[in-house]
């Protein structure tokens, strides 16, 4: 089997613009992510980042009136960036599915439940009333909850529960490729795993390939097969996890490792990451995390390419990528 056929999703240089009154934002700059068939890949960084930008690129949620995008999003063998409104709308929701960071702000407020689930189907699938009312009660049972739930309205169940509505929601019509942005932000930790236990549980099931969306080492630790480390909008390391976390190569991926608080500090301060991200109205031409990193010199001037180090963990998902002039693997 060659490349593309292993490879669920591949985004080649992808670049995104939002035009504001206060000037450009590049919110994007040059990001390469390829998610293979079957995994559950991590992306991680800081909030405000891009990662949810990268998401709804793919989507194509973003407003076209105010974005520029530049690049491939390359799913299929289409370039989902040059597919019309109407051609996304037979891909998203049915063969690409996203659970978003806050499911109450995601479901509508003035329908059950049960309705929602049932308008998405209806939107790709042949069914007829009673199969789509049977096939809601069948998938709230598989996320964990009672068929009867299907009659309450969001603002009546609990964040965890309208969480895994949402989860109901997205794999209703058996999507290839699963989006999950955040999915446990606003839950405690023991519905946290609840939670991710049960996606897991779901992507071997239905064979679904996973992109997570967090800034949580512990939930890549326990999840995910491969991640990819993303600052100021470009991806600076992607590897298997158990390598990037036992020995990350790129000094912005060890420091937001070494910021995980342990047991075992006892009363030392936590370590930090010094100075802030840069304006991403004004990117630097260089690594945008020189200013940060305590290795940089001129080289950093100049943008390092994302290049391949080595074979990594063979068994947990291939090749490691590293954007560095001073790699610490």
């Amino acid at each position: 089997m060659n490349k593309i056929e292993t490879e669920a999703l591949s985004i080649e240089n992808l670049s995104c613009d939002f035009l504001t009154v206060e000037g450009i934002v590049y919110a994007l700059s040059g990001v390469n992510l390829h998610l293979n068939r079957g995994e559950i890949h991590g992306l991680v960084g800081e909030s405000g980042c891009g990662k949810s930008v990268t998401s709804r690129a793919i989507l194509g949620l973003l407003d076209k009136k105010r974005t520029r995008l530049g690049g491939a999003i390359r799913f299929d063998g289409k370039d989902l960036l040059s597919l019309s409104e109407k051609e996304m709308r037979s891909i998203r929701g049915r063969r690409i599915s996203m659970i978003f960071q806050d499911p109450l702000n995601s479901l509508s407020p003035l329908e059950t439940v049960g309705n929602q689930i049932e308008e998405a189907m209806s939107n790709h699938l042949s069914l007829s009333p009673e199969e789509l009312h049977d096939r809601t009660a069948v998938l709230l049972e598989k996320v964990g909850l009672h068929p009867d739930t299907s009659a309450r309205y969001p603002f009546e169940l609990s964040g965890g529960m309208q969480q895994r509505v949402m989860i109901a929601q997205a794999v209703c019509c058996n999507p290839e490729l699963l989006i999950a942005d955040e999915p446990t932000t606003a839950l405690d930790v023991t519905i946290q795993a609840q939670v991710l236990n049960l996606l897991k549980s779901l992507q071997k099931e239905l064979s679904l390939t996973v992109l997570l969306i967090t800034h949580n080492f512990a939930v890549v630790a326990e999840n995910c097969d491969r991640v990819s480390v993303m600052y100021a909008g470009r991806i600076v390391e992607t590897a298997p996890a158990r390598s990037l976390i036992e020995n990350a190569a790129h000094p912005y991926s060890r420091a937001l490792i070494d910021c995980i608080p342990r047991s075992h500090a006892g009363g030392n301060a936590l370590p930090v990451i010094p100075g802030f991200p840069p304006r991403l109205y004004d990117p630097p031409a260089g690594c945008p995390f020189a200013p940060r990193c305590g290795k940089a010199d001129d080289a950093c001037a100049v943008m390092p390419p994302l290049t391949a180090i080595g074979s990594g963990d063979t068994n947990a998902g291939g090749d490691r990528y590293v954007s560095c002039h001073h790699l610490e693997a």
